[in-house]
């Protein structure tokens, strides 16, 4: 069974891009975070065949071709170009080479990302190359990751202009940008166009919401149950001092009626109680004859004390 993630990205496996622009800066994003990038030879590895068809796709827009091949012992796949006359063109359009020292370089072109829909599509190929979303019934977590402090700034400071509030920390030799907060993932899933992923995450969102209060209700409930119980306990200990030391029948009538009552049902709350008297009490006047009760089987229980 596929995880939340893997449906994720298959979902975004059959994503149409608009235009030509928007399919050049989804590979950009995907070979950024996927990728290793020689001058020789580009290998792009992924455990998922959704990315690595992608992957494929993509390159097959643009009018290249990208070798797959699967790791079995790894369960890695990997799309590698060779040719290097496109590489140097990769290179060149998506800015990877530094022009003055002829170095590669991992880091987000400006005219890559100028345009609003590129936006989209390139943190989408990041996502494909180098994401991850944790199964929302479970934890709320998605994180894009890196070996490289600079395309991790250049993200950071992209999805930052878009609204996103990533944070970053250093795992290990890996740079993870990540978001805990399930409307963000929300919205961040909707932006690089994963739609039913965030209609799932929305449908658990609003199951947890229901569970939540559902727990809540049969919290609160037991805590006042409790509660019910060991004032009970209370005031029956308070009438059995007063059955002794003075007798119930010496009680005033309004007080030995409530406190009957309280001999016969002992888990009644106080409304219930209330409801067994002639004429009916309210809760607060229940309250008010057991506090009574319980007064004087203080003062008696002190006295024997004396």
């Amino acid at each position: 069974m596929k995880s939340f993630s893997e449906l994720t990205k298959a979902e975004l496996y059959k994503y149409e891009n608009a235009s030509a622009c928007c399919d050049a800066a989804e590979l950009a994003g995907m070979l950024l975070l996927g990728s290793s990038i020689s001058k020789n030879e580009i290998k792009f590895v992924t455990e998922n065949t959704d990315v690595l068809g992608r992957f494929a796709l993509l390159c097959r827009r643009l009018g290249f071709e990208a070798e797959t091949v699967g790791e079995t012992a790894a369960v890695r796949y990997n799309a590698v170009i060779r040719d290097t006359t496109r590489i140097l063109m990769i290179l060149n359009d998506f800015e990877l080479i530094d022009p003055s020292t002829g170095i590669i370089r991992y880091r987000i072109a400006p005219a890559v990302s100028a345009e609003k829909c590129c936006r989209h599509a390139l943190v989408r190929g990041a996502f494909m190359g180098g994401g991850t979303v944790i199964d929302p019934k479970k934890n709320y977590n998605l994180e894009l990751i890196t070996p490289y402090s600079g395309l991790s700034r250049d993200l950071s400071e992209l999805l930052d202009r878009e609204g996103f509030g990533f944070k970053t920390v250093k795992r290990k030799s890996k740079h993870v940008l990540y978001i805990k907060s399930s409307g963000m993932i929300q919205d961040f899933l909707s932006y690089i166009g994963a739609y039913k992923a965030q209609m799932e995450l929305i449908n658990i969102m609003i199951e947890k919401e229901i569970r939540n209060d559902f727990v809540r209700s049969i919290n609160s409930e037991s805590a006042n149950l409790e509660k019910t119980i060991e004032a009970s306990v209370r005031q029956i200990q308070a009438i059995n001092v007063i059955e002794e030391k003075l007798g119930l029948d010496n009680l005033p009538e309004d007080l030995r009626t409530i406190a009957q009552l309280r001999l016969e049902h002992k888990s009644m709350s106080l409304s219930e109680l209330g409801r067994h008297t002639e004429p009916p009490l309210g809760k607060s006047g229940v309250n008010r004859r057991l506090q009574k009760i319980t007064e004087l089987a203080d003062r008696l229980s002190a006295g024997d004390g004396e």
